[in-house]
């Protein structure tokens, strides 16, 4: 059977989003202006990932790691809620929790996960229920709920118990249920990263700035390729491990980028149990080029052949402008590599770019676009199918008509899921083909 991935997510109350349920299979490209929540739903995977981690997740995550559950709130909301559906290994399972003030301190406030095991039931298995202080947990041996101190060691001395700043879900070891295992460890598994830190070392030393994919990294054993590229020497190492037909790959999607000159890569000792990633070209073969002299578009495109070569078993990968350093040809081939992904696991990227809208298989699935209503409240949008292949009919993509101007008419309304029809009326595409031909910007 195949690994856990997550199919849905859901969040309420966080900054411009009130109520929000998105669908994730394949490849999901997020865009619209700046401010409508694209980097919010990114945010709400990263919260969920850490939920895997027995820790109090309110002063340890939300208050420390996020600036607070104030900072967090959309305004006039009381409570911020998210939730996710997982499939693959097993029967469908959702979970859902809230985080909110009892009295005027920030504290967990629900959890709930149910286990939709039996197609035929009326109502799914529930496994966890949490509300404030009272817990019920699904008992396999008398087969119903019992009621569970928050205080409970589950399996280990070292458990410090569950209370108001502790989500319960990671505290119930694999003695309760396989199916808390199941969401903890697809939780654990969503891989959320932001642009990479390639820089110039010069601007780097100047904020103090000492790891990074320019920098030697540590040598240490590793599946992937960490947020900002940090241990980029490493996953390189890792990918010439898996044997030669990963690194013919590799070595060929490098070449694409940075030239049929690209000969190898080294893994060369750098002092105190480091190693450093070096290029070896065809013109100078006896003098390799430290990662450290690469510009920002290159060193970010070998960044993402680790990414995409070192997918391993996520439950969803999320960035966050891939598009930054990158030339739109490279733009274009990390979008095949992150596409290709996606058969295994969802993907979910938010961009401002229009060749990578261009660029897209099949933008009518994948594009999702993100505006606010009269209120402030984030709506998801997608292309009308019918509408869209009528508008690119001269084959420029989704990202030329947007630059054009003429994207709202391929939009529809619909709901999160995605179902709905066209909105408006629009102009022909004679009509835009003659604006054009007269350089006319719509109004």
């Amino acid at each position: 059977m195949s690994h856990d991935r997550i199919t849905q997510v859901r969040i309420s109350g966080l900054r411009a989003i009130d109520e929000l349920t998105l669908d994730l299979h394949g490849l999901t490209v997020l865009i619209g202006d700046n401010g409508t929540g694209k980097s919010s739903i990114l945010e709400a995977f990263e919260i969920l990932h850490q939920v895997a981690k027995p820790i109090a997740h309110v002063s340890d995550i939300i208050v420390k790691g996020h600036g607070g559950l104030d900072s967090l709130l959309r305004r006039g909301s009381d409570e911020l809620r998210l939730g996710v559906t997982i499939e693959g290994d097993g029967p469908q399972i959702v979970y859902d929790l809230s985080m909110g003030h009892i009295g005027v301190s920030p504290a967990v406030l629900r959890e709930q996960l149910d286990v939709y095991a039996d197609p035929e039931a009326l109502e799914p298995l529930r496994v966890l229920k949490r509300k404030h202080a009272s817990l019920t947990l699904f008992d396999a041996r008398t087969a119903k709920l019992r009621r569970v101190n928050l205080d409970e060691r589950f399996d280990d001395e070292e458990s410090t118990g569950v209370d108001e700043l502790r989500l319960a879900l990671p505290w119930l070891r694999a003695k309760t249920q396989p199916a808390l295992q199941r969401v903890v460890k697809a939780l654990d598994q969503i891989d959320v990263h932001v642009p990479f830190e390639a820089r110039p070392i010069w601007q780097q030393r100047a904020l103090d700035i000492r790891q990074g994919p320019r920098w030697p990294s540590v040598v240490e054993k590793t599946d992937r390729l960490t947020r900002h590229g940090v241990n980029l020497p490493n996953a390189f190492q890792q990918l010439r491990n898996l044997g030669n037909e990963t690194w013919s790959r590799v070595l060929e999607r490098a070449q694409l980028g940075l030239g049929a000159d690209l000969r190898d890569f080294r893994l060369s000792p750098s002092g105190r149990g480091n190693i450093e990633l070096e290029l070896v070209f065809g013109t100078f073969p006896d003098a390799p080029l430290p990662a450290e002299v690469l510009s920002e578009g290159q060193l970010s495109y070998l960044a993402f052949i680790a990414l995409c070569g070192l997918h391993g078993s996520r439950s969803l990968l999320a960035f966050d402008d891939p598009e930054i350093h990158l030339h739109p040809g490279l733009l274009v081939r990390v979008l095949w590599m992150l596409e290709e992904v996606s058969a295994s696991a969802p993907v979910i990227v938010a961009t401002h770019s229009d060749s990578l809208l261009d660029a897209l298989e099949d933008p009518a699935r994948s594009v999702v676009l993100c505006e606010l209503d009269e209120k402030r409240r984030t709506r998801l949008r997608r292309p009308d199918a019918a509408r869209l292949a009528e508008w690119t009919e001269d084959d420029k993509g989704l990202g030329s008509l947007r630059a054009d101007g003429y994207a709202a008419h391929v939009f529809g309304d619909v709901d999160a899921e995605g179902k709905g029809t066209a909105r408006g009326s629009s102009p022909s595409c004679g009509k835009i083909s003659a604006e054009r031909s007269k350089g006319v910007r719509p109004s």
